[in-house]
């Protein structure tokens, strides 16, 4: 038993997994850090507005890339590399003209919404730095390079939360200083990334390439209604509490949302040990018992983590967020386990990626969405600021049971062996 477990801790995909949990922990630590500082400096209300943000950054680069992300990891396996070189290009040109369109878009959108102009340029930009610098991570998950992901993601994260320090407690800057910094950071790193960290940046040339531009806008167009079902799951509880509460809410919700966003990271990090090595197994038409062992052990990990994390915040959650945040707590619990079902459903969701059935996902995740509405309206009255949170909750278990039956399906008819 002692050397099948030394086996198992010497292969390269066990080792990529806890390199990426290492970091993962550290930047959860540096993001609860962050949340605690912010909490204990700023009022609710201007919470509110990081709140309001962070929702519409979700689905920024998304919208900027037409969900085509994806297929920079489907392209990297498929292509040879000269090939993939030349998409790449035509990639990162088609994120410019998308950003031109955007950014107009969203200027226009903070003239009407004057009181929430400056969070919607500030996302855009922000989030369009994000979507070029997907490209690079992308490379580093298929290339397994965990430690130099690591670095940059903890980089980035310190940095942004050093430059929020320096200018809300030495400049006594308000909120907005918290945002600045956070797109000071990511402009950095970037840089880093493009030019010191690989060759995107040196060897990119503008390419206005129709062919490729219509495949990119094929793979993603049905996916931009699945972004902004997935919108509604997981950013649009922060509208209903502004429809039927206020910014104090709101900024309440946001500080439990970024609490529970440790089971996010790990999600998040999960997904990109695993999908090259189940993209791989598909593409030889096997792996079948692999995937589902695999959603099995990675289930019950998360929802045990989830209730670890929750049983040490109700110990210990009074020490980090300050005083006019611990009625947030009870919530923090509920998106912690409701992620946790977000996670299983994106893993079980790899095998619909892989066979760019955007449209089946589409449905699933807008039925998903569809659910979220009808329970936030019914639960509010009854739950208050809790509602949103266990709809979300009831949406995703949902979301991962379909997910797993719809996988099993394709199993069969792909014949998966």
């Amino acid at each position: 038993m002692l050397n099948k477990i030394k086996s198992l801790a010497k292969k390269r995909e066990v080792l990529n997994f806890a390199n990426y949990y290492i970091f993962t922990i550290i930047n959860a630590g540096i993001s609860i850090f962050s949340i605690s500082y912010l909490t204990k400096n700023i009022v609710p209300e201007d919470y509110g507005m990081i709140g309001i943000y962070t929702s519409i950054l979700f689905f920024i680069p998304s919208l900027i890339s037409f969900s085509a992300n994806g297929l920079i990891a489907i392209e990297i396996v498929d292509l040879e590399f000269n090939k993939y070189l030349n998409f790449r290009n035509s990639y990162i040109s088609f994120l410019l003209i998308s950003f031109l369109a955007s950014s107009i878009i969203s200027f226009l959108f903070s003239l009407y919404f004057s009181e929430f102009g400056f969070v919607i340029i500030m996302a855009t930009t922000i989030g369009f730095i994000q979507t070029l610098s997907s490209v690079h991570n992308t490379e580093l998950f298929q290339f397994s390079q965990p430690t130099r992901f690591g670095l940059i993601s903890t980089g980035t994260v310190l940095v942004g939360f050093v430059l929020t320090v320096i200018f809300i407690s030495l400049f006594n800057l308000d909120w907005k200083s918290r945002i600045f910094a956070l797109l000071i950071s990511e402009f950095i790193f970037l840089i880093i990334r493009f030019y010191f960290l690989s060759s995107i940046g040196k060897s990119f040339r503008f390419s206005f390439d129709k062919e490729q531009f219509k495949i990119i806008i094929y793979y993603g167009a049905p996916l931009i209604f699945s972004v902004l079902a997935g919108w509604v799951l997981n950013q649009s509880d922060r509208y209903f509490l502004l429809n039927f509460f206020s910014l104090k809410e709101v900024g309440l919700y946001a500080a439990a949302a970024g609490i529970a966003s440790f089971i996010v990271m790990i999600n998040t990090n999960m997904i990109k040990v695993i999908y090259p090595l189940v993209y791989k197994k598909l593409s030889k038409r096997e792996g079948k018992n692999f995937i589902l062992k695999l959603t099995l052990y990675y289930s019950i990990l998360v929802l045990i983590i989830s209730m670890i994390f929750c049983f040490g915040l109700y110990f210990f959650g009074n020490l980090f967020l300050g005083q006019k945040y611990l009625s947030a707590m009870p919530i923090i619990y509920i998106m912690c386990i409701a992620q946790a079902f977000f996670g299983i459903y994106t893993t079980t969701g790899l095998v619909i990626d892989y066979f760019k059935m955007t449209k089946l996902k589409t449905i699933l995740v807008v039925s998903s969405a569809i659910l979220v509405i009808l329970l936030s309206f019914t639960l509010i009255p009854f739950f208050g600021i809790y509602g949103p949170a266990l709809a979300s909750l009831l949406s995703f278990v949902f979301l991962s049971v379909l997910s797993f039956f719809i996988s099993l399906s394709l199993f069969k008819k792909y014949q998966i062996t």
